[in-house]
């Protein structure tokens, strides 16, 4: 195996204090690290489909500049299936976690994990299977079985909204209208059987 990743994280700091930690502890080479999802899109770009610089697995932050990571994870599961990504955050909430998941990723893990948790993770996906942080896994099962009676759009609007997310910012993610996102807001409502948003945080968040 290659034992080979990327790191996409828009803070200096994190990005090296990572790549130091995972190359004197663990088996992991850090041969590229980006701060924006652009510069990472543009280095695959440049290899030859059969170059061996692409790496096995990618670590990408939720939250980069003036972006958001989810935009590059779907691309990556996309464009380069063969590439499995990790999401690692200071977000731990559900709604994050299901939208990682959604968009392909093979491993959520919070930066407030342990670095043993990390390997951990990293190993795990390597080997082909996914990998929850220990802590997410109860909430996840948890909504198992809501979103199976969720439509494609109530599960986004339900994820939107278990970030925090304002109407705004969901119509515009999601490029509908305010009055669309409370329509399918109060619907989920009635499906989950909770009053407002404010219980809806407080029962699955």
């Amino acid at each position: 195996m290659k034992d080979e990743l990327f790191i996409i994280d828009d803070h200096r700091m994190v990005r090296f204090g990572l790549k130091n930690w995972l190359e004197i502890h663990t088996k992991w080479k850090v041969t590229q690290n980006f701060a924006t999802s652009q510069e990472c899109v543009s280095y695959l770009e440049s290899l030859d489909e059969n170059s061996d610089l692409f790496p096995e697995i990618i670590i990408i932050d939720v939250q980069l500049m003036e972006e958001t990571g989810f935009k590059l994870l779907k691309e990556i599961s996309q464009k380069y299936p063969a590439i499995k990504c990790v999401m690692y955050s200071m977000y731990d909430t559900a709604g994050y976690v299901l939208q990682a998941i959604e968009y392909g990723a093979k491993g959520y893990i919070s930066k407030v994990a342990t670095e043993e948790e990390l390997s951990k993770c990293l190993e795990i996906v390597q080997s082909g299977n996914t990998y929850l942080e220990k802590r997410l896994v109860e909430s996840q099962n948890k909504l198992t079985s809501i979103l199976s009676v969720l439509t494609k759009q109530e599960r986004h609007i339900f994820e939107f909204l278990l970030q925090g997310k304002r109407n705004e910012e969901i119509a515009s993610s999601l490029f509908i209208t305010i009055r669309t996102v409370e329509n399918y807001t109060s619907r989920l409502y009635d499906k989950l059987n909770v009053l407002d948003r404010e219980e809806l945080l407080r029962k699955y968040k």
